[in-house]
């Protein structure tokens, strides 16, 4: 099962959630757009991750990522570990938790048809 190692609105809007295959997904909500990453879940994978990991996802069209987020907040359903009060982060975060592992992360949040919204 997945679990949610932090949820940041504090200071910008990410989260990291580890994945049943062991590894993180960081996701980045700002006013440029959104950024999802992999990385191994570990001290220097989580420090370095979130700059060198694989792209997963981006979208620096702001409006374009909040169509994508309510096509995925109608896709998922919600997860009372995830906390959020963007809507934007809480839906990609609900998507990566319903994800087993970032190549499925990548297939998901890049589907043609969430991109048409």
């Amino acid at each position: 099962m997945p679990r949610v190692l932090y949820i940041n609105e504090r200071f910008g809007r990410d989260a990291t959630i580890i994945l049943d295959n062991g590894e993180a997904c960081w996701i980045s909500v700002g006013n440029k757009g959104v950024l999802v990453r992999s990385h191994k879940h570990s001290f220097w994978g989580g420090l370095l991750g979130s700059l060198f990991g694989p792209k997963l996802y981006q979208e620096r069209d702001v409006y374009r990522a909040l169509s994508v987020a309510q096509a995925l907040a109608a896709t998922f359903r919600p997860v009372p570990q995830i906390q959020c009060r963007d809507v934007i982060l809480k839906a990609f975060c609900t998507a990566v938790w319903h994800s087993s592992s970032p190549a499925r992360v990548k297939d998901v949040l890049n589907d043609p048809v969430l991109l048409e919204g």
